[in-house]
């Protein structure tokens, strides 16, 4: 499958598709609650963070897959150095899954950050997102226990690579 990685400023993404597919990663997933959905996955909210980087395979008239690079200065890094970008919100359509556009992004965002001149790479995701997991191992992606925090009662594994 040919997959294309470009960002939402060199591509139209309508705030409803980029909405809908955090949600049925997230929400229908079982990994965000509801609640929370509405001010975590705000449009506005998440074009704030960093550059979004969605993935089209060929075909697609909506993105199957979206990660926001968040780079220095943005008041969105949580845990990253200065010379640390931080990877958020990686999500893709359920039907698209194990289709390597999960990988896509990920290396289009590693590329990103060092073509940047950054040296590594951050992000956290929840023990229970083991399919995320291994992914993020075959990128060179380790734990950084250290580093791992909760937040509402949910745990949050950091983990790094470098670049």
């Amino acid at each position: 499958m040919t997959i294309r990685i470009e960002t939402i400023l060199e591509r139209d993404v309508s705030d409803a598709d980029l909405q809908r597919l955090l949600m049925r990663a997230y929400v229908e997933g079982g990994f965000t609650a509801p609640e929370r959905a509405a001010e975590i996955f705000s449009p506005a909210a998440v074009r704030a963070r960093g550059e979004v980087l969605c993935a089209w395979p060929a075909g697609w008239t909506s993105p199957a897959g979206v990660v926001v690079l968040v780079l220095p200065p943005s008041p969105a890094r949580r845990l990253a150095g200065d010379d640390e970008a931080e990877m958020h919100l990686l999500a893709t359509d359920p039907e698209c899954r194990r289709m390597g556009v999960g990988r896509a992004l990920v290396d289009a965002a590693m590329d990103r950050a060092r073509e940047a001149g950054l040296r590594r790479m951050l992000l956290w995701t929840q023990p229970s997102m083991r399919a995320a997991r291994r992914l993020y191992a075959s990128a060179g992606f380790a734990r950084e226990p250290e580093r791992d925090f909760q937040v509402d009662g949910r745990r949050y594994l950091v983990l790094a690579a470098d670049l």
